[in-house]
């Protein structure tokens, strides 16, 4: 499969399944994604309304509220709910708190001021290569293209399960090496990587703390070579991995809306950004709760 999102088909979820769930009305989506319909994030919440969002969410992997009108600290205030905000130390790419990361194409004296401005990205999980990487990402849209910039989510546990026998016999135990080079990642050429990237080892099946399910714990975009393997070998691995994971089946494609809060389970899921019009706005508010150690 090629490693271009834009040849990535377009899925379309349907209309969806709803539901009732402890109070909160749900619309599921599959292979994973689900909406909560009748909850206002911009007012406190008792905590049992608090825990069925949590209990949606691992089920889930993806949830998101449409029509939300947050206020940074509205935001926030979900997110310390959940955990430890992970701080954002880059110059430019913080906001109103240490917390907050703008994804954004506004330009300031025609340059770019924030993350991730424009264009697509490959399939990825977010901090892979840190030791703790992000048990959730939380996006606010504040700004959002007429069309495209959809996010992708692909289902790792299901990713991981359809697996024959012989691959999972194999893989269990492995560790691969994550690396944070967007430079060097269209070629994942050891020579063009920067002696600085960031870069962690970590499981390639890995154990959700939560659920107790197994599931992959590699993406295209960061995920560099297996331990103890050769280079021929490694590639060769991880390239039949990144195909199986990115098949059409297992995502759930995200069409964005100005005002939709979206959080998804960075322990099961990889993520993906399809490209859009560079002149139209796209501006995201995100937060990212620190993680465990995968094992």
């Amino acid at each position: 499969m090629s490693v271009q999102i834009s040849n990535f088909p377009e899925t379309n979820p349907g209309p969806g399944i709803k539901e009732t769930y402890k109070g909160l009305e749900i619309i599921r989506y599959s292979p994973c994604g689900a909406e909560i319909c009748n909850v206002d994030l911009s007012k406190d919440m008792d905590e049992e309304t608090f825990q069925a969002i949590l209990d949606v969410w691992h089920q889930n992997l993806v949830i998101y509220f449409r029509g939300q009108k947050l206020e940074a600290a509205d935001q926030l205030r979900f997110g310390r709910r959940i955990g430890v905000l992970s701080e954002i130390h880059t110059e430019n790419f913080v906001g109103e708190d240490p917390a907050i990361m703008y994804i954004s194409n506004v330009k300031e004296d025609g340059e770019y001021v924030h993350a991730l401005p424009v264009g697509e990205m490959m399939f990825h999980i977010d901090q892979c290569y840190t030791e703790r990487p992000a048990q959730a990402t939380i996006l606010f849209s504040i700004a959002v293209p007429e069309t495209r910039g959809n996010t992708m989510f692909v289902d790792l546990y299901r990713a991981y399960e359809t697996l024959d026998d012989g691959v999972k016999a194999k893989i269990d135990g492995l560790k691969a090496l994550n690396v944070y080079d967007y430079d060097a990642a269209a070629t994942h050429a050891a020579k063009e990587l920067s002696v600085d990237a960031p870069q962690h080892t970590q499981p390639v099946v890995r154990t959700h703390p939560v659920t107790g399910r197994k599931c992959l714990f590699i993406n295209r975009l960061m995920t560099w070579s297996i331990e103890g393997m050769g280079d021929d070998d490694s590639k060769a691995l991880l390239d039949q991995l990144f195909d199986h994971i990115e098949n059409p089946d297992f995502v759930f494609e995200h069409r964005w809306q100005v005002g939709d809060m979206l959080m998804w389970d960075n322990r099961c899921t990889a993520h993906a950004r399809r490209d859009f019009d560079p002149e139209e706005s796209r501006i995201m508010r995100r937060l990212t709760v620190l993680g465990d150690k995968p094992t």
